[in-house]
């Protein structure tokens, strides 16, 4: 993984296995030596390691675009979301409904059997039996979880 060097705030000292900042009386701030890119100990400046989240970003893969209807799974640590769809979809806590957020105006208000619209949410709630008939009309991004 790609990584910058950074200052950490604060007067550090070197303290067996690694490097201690005291905030007061009762706490103090320790960084580990493998966290340590660097140590002044004249100044008491410390520099650690950072994730290059500018690197990360751009080493994901160019998005997709959303062609045709269906379901256009993405991992958000993986891949750039796909564009071009019309409604992102999630799984509802139980796993027996999905909530839609459409992506753009313009889109025809969903109606029918299995599809509940919350207005102050601006957000539809639908079965499962619902979702997949909804997903062969309109071009619909889930963000998928690695864990």
């Amino acid at each position: 993984m790609a990584a910058v060097e950074r200052k950490i705030t604060g007067t550090f000292s070197k303290v067996p296995g690694g490097y201690a900042q005291e905030i007061d009386e009762r706490t103090t701030l320790f960084v580990p030596d493998m966290c340590a890119a660097s140590f002044i100990p004249e100044t008491g400046e410390l520099h650690g390691y950072a994730p290059d989240y500018d690197a990360l970003e751009a080493a994901k893969p160019l998005a997709v675009e959303a062609d045709k209807p269906g379901e256009y799974f993405y991992y958000y640590e993986m891949n750039h979301a796909p564009t071009g769809c019309d409604f992102s979809a999630e799984l509802a806590y139980y796993g027996k409904h999905y909530i839609l957020r459409p992506l753009h105006n313009g889109l025809p208000r969903l109606h029918g059997r299995g599809i509940t619209y919350n207005e102050q949410y601006n957000t539809y709630i639908v079965t499962l039996r619902a979702y997949e008939k909804i997903k062969e009309q309109y071009k619909i991004k889930r963000e998928m979880c690695l864990d």
